[in-house]
């Protein structure tokens, strides 16, 4: 691939040519993955929806709506929990409380139906960048969802690589899509994150560390 493309752009042709093939035929390929290259510093001049400076590292905050959007989900939900309701009540409208047990039986599902999509939504990746170890934090509801540590030796290699994550493809399509981590490595160790992120923001990550490990002052 043409390493002066953008990197997130190699990352979803990589995707796509694995989509097309069986596991055993693009795991060398995928498993080697995509390198961070210096000419991709200069994407991070171009402001990236969610991307924050912290002290010492950085804040990607993931799927960033606006208002409209916001408002669309918003009634999508109303609309879903009014559908179960108004189908469980078919049920119970001939026992003693039908209001009264059609609203419980409905909590289960409008929970999810709110979780679900704001899991997807109010979620964050935190990078601290230190000379001994890189942190990863991924927040959920603001909450810690899961963390990686990376003790950091002389070198620091950082890419795009398959590490066994993959997608169903659908009820339409039989099979699994194979998906790229952020994957550094130092000393020995690494750690891969990221899949659940979309192309621009898993490559902005990769880049955003590489450039701090590896990045010459000023670039």
């Amino acid at each position: 691939m043409d390493g002066t493309k953008p990197l997130h752009e190699q990352l979803a042709e990589c995707e796509q040519w694995c989509s097309e093939r069986a596991e055993k035929e693009y795991l060398e390929v995928a498993t080697k993955g995509l390198r961070v290259l210096p000419e991709h510093y200069a994407e991070l001049a171009k402001p990236l929806p969610g991307q924050m400076v912290r002290s010492g590292g950085w804040l990607l905050r993931s799927d960033v709506i606006g208002v409209g959007q916001w408002l669309v989900m918003g009634f999508m939900i109303l609309a879903g929990i009014a559908t179960v309701y108004v189908t469980v009540i078919q049920y119970v409208e001939k026992t003693a409380h039908p209001f009264l047990y059609a609203t419980l039986l409905t909590l289960g599902p409008a929970a999810l139906m709110i979780i679900l999509p704001l899991r997807m939504l109010l979620r964050s990746y935190e990078l601290v960048f230190g000379e001994e170890a890189l942190l990863v934090q991924r927040r959920v509801f603001g909450w810690l969802d899961q963390a990686w540590r990376l003790p950091v030796a002389r070198e620091v290699r950082v890419g795009l690589a398959y590490r066994g994550v993959q997608a169903s493809r659908g009820s339409e399509n039989v099979g699994t899509v194979a998906l790229l981590s952020v994957v550094v490595a130092s000393g020995g160790e690494e750690v891969a994150f990221g899949t659940d992120l979309i192309h621009e923001e898993r490559a902005r990550l990769a880049i955003l560390i590489d450039h701090y490990y590896n990045g010459v002052e000023g670039v």
